[in-house]
């Protein structure tokens, strides 16, 4: 596993959080000028990222990603569609953006067809460690992968996955404005290098869960429906960003199995 500084990118211009890696002397001038920058926009105007020519254009490339079976896993019970979409004016719910210098991603060809692949890729390798607590008999599954993640499968001859997370660069649109879902770290080198359109899934969100900004890393909703809102574009500008480097960190999931008899009755009443 790799143990180097793992640099971040912080959104300064709104309230911080309480966040353990944030070094404890930041210079307040650049807190205000980030707040004042922020304070003379403009108030918030909804509209559509949707690029209705662009997506007509790729209409056979998106009826064959239609289909594929690790798209519509993740995507069950949710209203989505594929389209082209205009990264600028898209909102972030993620406070920070961590930067892996070892992770590059080429924006060489800008293209809609070469960016399809950047947005459809195959899924991420399971990369990580596992190992049995001989005490308790946890199975413990250690990652640098903050994404990994166990899935339900459905399925009773394995109904339980470790997976990676998904590859899909995904936006949301909830109560007129629209998010970018997933996918921060390649909306941010795309805008570096100046390509805006860009193949997605979009996501009808109808809750804030379905939006994906539940952590509470991620910002309030207060901010989100402010008449300022944080835009992904704001992580390029770097009066309104904090630069710093925190430790790098190690998922751990612990998988405990445990055996006990009980009257028969249905699992529902279980548990």
């Amino acid at each position: 596993m790799n143990y180097a500084p793992v640099p971040v990118r912080e959104l300064a211009g709104w309230q911080l959080d309480d966040y353990e890696f944030r070094p404890k002397t930041i210079d307040p001038a650049k807190l205000s000028k980030a707040k004042h920058l922020i304070a003379q926009r403009q108030p918030f105007e909804a509209a559509t990222v949707l690029l209705t020519e662009e997506t007509e254009s790729l209409q056979d490339s998106f009826a064959s990603l239609a289909i594929r079976h690790d798209l519509l896993l993740e995507m069950s019970r949710l209203s989505w569609s594929l389209g082209v979409i205009d990264l600028r004016p898209l909102l972030a719910f993620q406070r920070r953006l961590y930067l892996n210098p070892a992770r590059q991603i080429s924006t060489k060809r800008r293209d809609l067809a070469a960016l399809l692949a950047l947005s459809f890729g195959e899924m991420r390798p399971l990369l990580c460690e596992t190992a049995r607590d001989p005490a308790t008999n946890d199975l413990i599954i250690r990652s640098e992968n903050a994404n990994l993640h166990v899935r339900h499968t459905g399925n009773p001859a394995s109904p339980i996955s470790i997976e990676a997370g998904g590859p899909f660069f995904e936006v949301a649109c909830f109560q007129d404005r629209w998010f970018l879902r997933d996918g921060y770290h390649r909306a941010y080198s795309l805008l570096r290098a100046g390509i805006f359109a860009v193949p997605a899934v979009i996501v009808e969100a109808k809750t804030i869960e379905e939006l994906g900004a539940v952590h509470p890393w991620f910002f309030p909703e207060d901010v989100l429906f402010s008449n300022a809102p944080p835009r992904v574009l704001d992580f390029l500008d770097d009066d309104l960003v904090l630069s710093y480097d925190r430790p790098s960190l190690i998922k751990t999931i612990r998988i405990t199995v445990e055996e006990t008899f009980t009257q028969a009755s249905p699992l529902g009443e279980q548990l």
